[in-house]
This record gives structure tokens, C-alpha cells and sequence, in this order.
């Protein structure tokens, strides 16, 4: 399986390396794996996709 880092990631979804950072440790990012820590860094799988919530006023599902 390929991997990118949190770098990586955050420039695909247009966040900031730290939101990337915080999605992975309350595993917010789903894959068929999860992301993993190895050597201090975060290595999440390449098909991962763009985190969603459920907005609790409105009931929708919202990009964060």
C-alpha cells in the first residue's frame, strides 16, 4: 500500500499540516487501513479520503 505524509495530505485537501495531524490521532481519516505512526510520523494511505462530520444543527454532512 502506498503512503503520504501529513505534508502531503494537507496539500491535496487544502488544510494545514497540523489539521492533518489532529484528523489522524482522533481518527477521523478512514481507509481500509488507518493511518499509522512510524518514527514519529504519520503515514496515511493514498486513497484516503477528505474527513466529513455530521453538523449537528442541520443534520448534513459538512467538509471540515
Amino acid at each position: 500500500m502506498k503512503y503520504m505524509s501529513t505534508k502531503e495530505a494537507a496539500e491535496k485537501w487544502g488544510v494545514t499540516q497540523a489539521t492533518v495531524s489532529k484528523w489522524c490521532r482522533e481518527e477521523k481519516i478512514i481507509f481500509t487501513a488507518m493511518p499509522e505512526k512510524v518514527g514519529g510520523q504519520w503515514r496515511i494511505p493514498v486513497g484516503a479520503k477528505y474527513p466529513t462530520i455530521l453538523e449537528k444543527k442541520q443534520n448534513k454532512k459538512v467538509k471540515i
